[in-house]
């Protein structure tokens, strides 16, 4: 008797699994047009620095979103200029390097002022060589019923697709833009540890959180001829000493700065010293001093010694 094979019929397979995606994206855009509230907000910490002045933002800060089906790495951006100092040159080349790593750039219009400097981010968008993804943010600020005609027009003005309203101050719209961002990504592997939020050492968040503080109590020209150096940085027992220069370019400057009796210096010292606090979990023992360094914004040397190059 020839016996026969039995075998066990495979159920119907399923659709493939959806790939893990990683990528960089790259947030573009005018000064003061919500870059590093949005990057703030993606990241769920505010590793960026935020104040009402543009020209806040001078590097690239890179934060990281570890989803279960991606990694999206963001890269904060200095806002579109025309240069006027070697620091605005090496800005907008800061520009230009993140958009050409990544694998897709997010321009952010402010709703306000859709068309302010329209030529700089209509040069952006003919540089660009990957895909760019507009939005418009800061729009709850406009009446709910001029946010479609701003959305048609912002979007011819710039010959983009169809552009999406934003609000990145109230979070309105982020979790459905993080979604398509996500989407477009390539497929690919987890690109850094689950855990890791940002790659800047803590020595450049305590010195941007001190240019932050002189951001918010300096007027006019001053903030903008202001640099922080840190000098020292210690874990000791129980606290933090950090110690840093922050760096002006006249000696008017510096007497501004310092302010009658050091009032205003020890506000700024304060002022950072909560912030870094929060940041590093620890009290801080923040020293501040302040010097001069004559037109460092436009030499080539003193920009490289602040990191700018």
């Amino acid at each position: 008797m020839t016996s026969k094979a039995h075998t066990r019929s495979r159920p119907p397979s399923g659709p493939e699994p959806a790939p893990y995606r990683s990528g960089y994206v790259a947030l573009v855009g005018r000064p003061n047009a919500g870059k590093s509230t949005l990057f703030n907000a993606f990241i769920g910490l505010r590793l960026s620095i935020v104040t009402p002045k543009p020209q806040t933002t001078r590097s690239r800060i890179l934060g990281i979103v570890t989803r279960p089906a991606s990694q999206m790495i963001f890269l904060d951006t200095p806002g579109l200029l025309e240069p006027q100092y070697r620091l605005h040159a090496t800005m907008a080349q800061q520009i230009e390097l993140a958009a050409r790593q990544a694998d897709l750039s997010l321009l952010l219009i402010d709703a306000e002022r859709p068309e302010d400097h329209a030529d700089l981010v209509r040069a952006f968008l003919r540089q660009a060589t990957r895909p760019v993804v507009p939005v418009l943010n800061k729009a709850d600020l406009l009446p709910p019923t001029a946010v479609d005609s701003a959305l048609s027009a912002a979007a011819a003005a710039f010959g983009v697709g169809p552009m999406t309203p934003l609000s990145a101050l109230r979070g309105d719209g982020v979790a459905a833009l993080l979604d398509r961002l996500e989407s477009m990504l390539p497929a690919g592997p987890q690109l850094y540890p689950e855990d890791m939020v940002a790659e800047q050492p803590e020595r450049f968040f305590a010195a941007e959180y001190i240019r932050e503080a002189a951001f918010g109590q300096l007027e006019d020209e001053v903030p903008y001829a202001v640099s922080v150096a840190i000098e020292e940085f210690r874990e000791q027992p129980g606290r933090t000493y950090i110690g840093a220069t922050l760096y002006v370019e006249r000696d008017s400057q510096k007497g501004i700065v310092i302010g009658r009796g050091g009032t205003r210096l020890r506000t700024i010292g304060t002022l950072a010293r909560q912030e870094l606090e929060l940041f590093l979990d620890t009290p801080v023992f923040l020293d501040i001093r302040v010097k001069v360094r004559p037109d460092w914004r436009r030499k080539e040397r003193d920009l490289k010694e602040f990191g700018y190059e």
